[in-house]
């Protein structure tokens, strides 16, 4: 922050801090926005989501309680939320908080500027008559709108009424003193499974929904196993997430069916960075995705990465220096890609350090929080 310029006091506004890569990208923006002499607060429009260690990076957390789309009360209590902590602008990150921001400055007259992040994968928020008018109305009074892809900006525009000088490309970003390679990490990580140092664990991570397509990765590691042969018994497949009951079965029957071994479900962890250090490989075969901070988190690890050429996943890597890109939905591909990658030493070490200067040199937390203040200052200025 330049001497001259003044410290700025940011409302983040979502549904929920629930765990996920939305997550993961509001703090990252809070704790660079905070270290460099900023003041941000968290709230939540319908529930919090989260346990206390997770809000340590925000100056303080209140959650509004809507119980319903037109609370006004709720939407008042926003209102006065922004009066009394000063607010200078309040920055949304879905729709539906969108909404509720519009509502309260609509209704009141006393809410700061807004903008919103689009997070959301393709047909998640802008799919339905009902969304379309929603946000229309909520884009009216909105300043801007930030996407972390050049291709679900484009989305964005053919789904709403927006003009494209009014959206803003801030890709997301890697705490790279947080995801950094960690060798006692590795050690650690390997010996509780029984894992060898020599073996290759192909890492992956996210929701066992079908958006995500984690039954896509276990189906190519599959396909990986049988062409290995018996050297194919020193590859294992680690799978970093949680899912409910339906998808959790959907996937342990996938195995079974396909009888693929050295599979492990290890669950959701707050530290997977950790976990990332044990992985020599990362796998990452969504059907829909917007712009996943995993990806920079693997390429700050030192990652070769093999992903779907779907929304945002070809603008984060680089083909053929930091990972190789399949078509969506391709196990056969995604096989093809990881075996040339996991049996060729020197090819998957210079992939991950060309990952890792990528995200140093473009993606990190200072980025990320650098490229949010000079948006929100410009949208300030005009207001």
């Amino acid at each position: 922050m330049q001497k001259n310029e003044k410290s700025l006091n940011i409302l983040q506004l979502t549904l929920s801090f629930e765990n996920g890569g939305r997550k993961e990208a509001i703090r990252n923006l809070a704790a660079g926005m905070q270290g460099a002499g900023h003041k941000v607060f968290l709230g939540c429009v319908s529930h919090l989501g989260a346990d206390e260690i997770d809000l340590t990076v925000f100056e303080d957390t209140i959650v509004f309680g809507r119980q319903k789309l037109f609370d006004f009360a709720a939407a008042k209590k926003l209102a006065l939320f922004c009066a009394s902590h000063n607010i200078d602008l309040i920055h949304t990150h879905d729709a539906g908080s969108l909404f509720f921001s519009s509502l309260a400055k609509f209704s009141f007259n006393k809410t700061p500027p807004q903008i919103m992040t689009f997070h959301r994968s393709l047909n998640f928020e802008t799919a339905s008559f009902k969304n379309k008018l929603r946000n229309m109305f909520s884009l009216i009074v909105s300043e801007g709108v930030i996407t972390v892809s050049n291709a679900r900006g484009r989305d964005f525009i053919a789904s709403n009424l927006i003009k494209p000088k009014r959206l803003q490309l801030i890709n997301l970003s890697a705490d790279i003193n947080r995801f950094t390679f960690d060798l006692d990490a590795r050690n650690r990580i390997r010996d509780g499974f029984a894992i060898k140092p020599t073996d290759i664990v192909c890492g992956a991570m996210g929701h066992f929904g079908l958006e995500k397509g984690i039954d896509v990765v276990i189906k190519g590691f599959a396909d990986l196993q049988q062409r290995l042969g018996d050297e194919g018994k020193s590859v294992h497949l680690m799978i970093l997430g949680k899912g409910n009951e339906q998808d959790t079965k959907r996937l342990e029957k996938l195995i079974s069916d396909f009888k693929v071994e050295r599979v492990i479900f290890a669950g959701f962890h707050p530290d997977p960075e950790s976990y990332f250090s044990a992985f020599d490989i990362f796998l990452h075969s969504p059907r829909e995705e917007n712009g996943a901070t995993v990806l920079f988190e693997a390429m700050a690890t030192g990652l070769p990465i093999v992903g779907s050429l779907i929304g945002g996943v070809p603008e984060a890597i680089v083909e053929n220096e930091t990972g190789l890109l399949v078509d969506s939905d391709t196990p056969k591909q995604l096989a093809d890609a990881a075996q040339k990658i996991i049996v060729n030493n020197e090819l998957r070490g210079a992939m991950g350090l060309e990952g890792f200067k990528r995200c140093y040199l473009n993606f990190t937390r200072e980025h990320y929080f650098n490229r949010h203040v000079d948006f929100y200052r410009e949208v300030l200025k005009q207001n």
